[in-house]
């Protein structure tokens, strides 16, 4: 294979033909006129072809030279789009994360900061739903989902256990807050239509003689809300409670846990491992995880 031509020769080829002048060139290109001339003559050396034919004060493209040119421009064009694509990527890659409402709103959100910082030229699109999200026609790229790890076909990976337990606001009931299982069933307590304050009370050794009334949800970041704003106790899961327990705007009632199978995983395709953001983003909620 016949050696090819250093592309700073030929970039000065085509900057010199464009111009018919190496004085035009040079001032371009911010070189001298004898650089060019050098390049121009190194050029015609490896290629044994005359590429310019002086014309009073021009420098005039031989044909040769313009067939030459031609290819050149489109191969440095080709390039520069190529480039811009590479580039482009890197600072604009979007990862599409699928997650329920109330793990969004206080698991994932209040870590965003940390993620910013950390891959600032990646942007995270939140698809919140209570469906399993399609990875072929929804346009997702990972999930988050609660339940056995059992989704055929796809990559998961363990984020979080999850354990339940009573929560209120610090300043339920003016600060006089129950201290332990008895005393709760005397105030007002928030009903998850997908949780059971029974199961919570038995595996506290507390067997209840009556169903359990009071405001209910099916919304669990609503239900969460009315705990923080002191509008009863709540049982809480330790994944979407831990942010706002820190932040003290909500309260632990008792060390026991009812802790159950389920646990949360990172889901996505195994072939999107090759996406260097997506696996950017998946390491990075691992690392979250494990800061709880």
């Amino acid at each position: 294979m016949a050696a090819f031509p250093h592309l700073e020769a030929l970039r000065v080829f085509e900057v010199a033909c464009r111009h018919g002048s190496y004085s035009e060139a040079a001032r371009e290109l911010h070189v001298t006129h004898s650089a060019v001339s050098q390049r121009i003559r190194q050029l015609e050396e490896e290629l044994g072809l005359t590429l310019f034919e002086r014309q009073g004060n021009r420098m005039v493209p031989t044909a040769s030279a313009l067939r030459l040119q031609a290819g050149v421009k489109n191969a440095f064009s080709e390039l520069s789009a190529a480039l811009a694509s590479i580039k482009t990527r890197r600072t604009d890659a979007e990862i599409t994360i699928s997650l329920l409402p109330v793990m969004a709103a206080r698991w994932l959100v209040p870590r965003l900061p940390r993620f910013r910082a950390r891959f600032p030229n990646i942007n995270l699109h939140i698809k919140t739903g209570q469906a399993l999200a399609n990875f072929k026609s929804d346009g997702v790229d990972i999930a988050i989902r609660f339940g056995t790890g059992d989704w055929k076909g796809l990559r998961t990976i363990k984020l979080l256990d999850e354990e339940f337990f009573p929560v209120c606001s610090p300043s339920f009931n003016n600060g006089r807050l129950p201290k332990d299982p008895v005393s709760m069933l005397a105030e007002p307590l928030l009903i998850d239509r997908h949780l059971s304050w029974r199961a919570w009370f038995k595996s506290a050794g507390l067997t209840l003689g009556r169903d359990i009334t009071g405001t209910s949800f099916t919304d669990t970041n609503a239900l969460m809300e009315a705990a923080v704003t002191g509008q009863g106790i709540a049982l809480g899961r330790l994944s979407i409670t831990y942010s706002d327990i820190l932040a003290g705007k909500l309260v632990r009632l008792s060390e026991h846990s009812l802790r159950v199978a389920y646990c949360h995983y990172a889901v996505y395709p195994i072939s999107s491992e090759s996406n260097p953001a997506l696996v950017a983003v998946r390491d990075w909620l691992i690392e979250e995880a494990r800061r709880m």
